[in-house]
């Protein structure tokens, strides 16, 4: 009778266990953002269709909550 060789027949490794981090690093940054520059793009992402009136009202909220 023939040996049958499966995928876990004779491994001898070690587990295949999946190692994973799922927590980002923190990002330092001590750059500022332009302001204007923030607004060009907005406006460039709007005209584009990236960005549409809800999306630039829910950052208009947003916003206002930090001020």
């Amino acid at each position: 009778m023939s040996h049958l060789n499966t995928l876990s027949a004779g491994y001898k490794g070690s587990s295949t266990k999946i190692r994973s981090s799922n927590t980002r690093p923190p990002i330092v940054s001590n750059k500022k953002v332009n302001a204007d520059d923030l607004i060009e793009k907005i406006k460039i992402w709007h005209a584009d269709g990236i960005l549409d009136s809800i999306e630039i009202n829910k950052i208009i909220q947003q916003l206002q909550t930090i001020v």
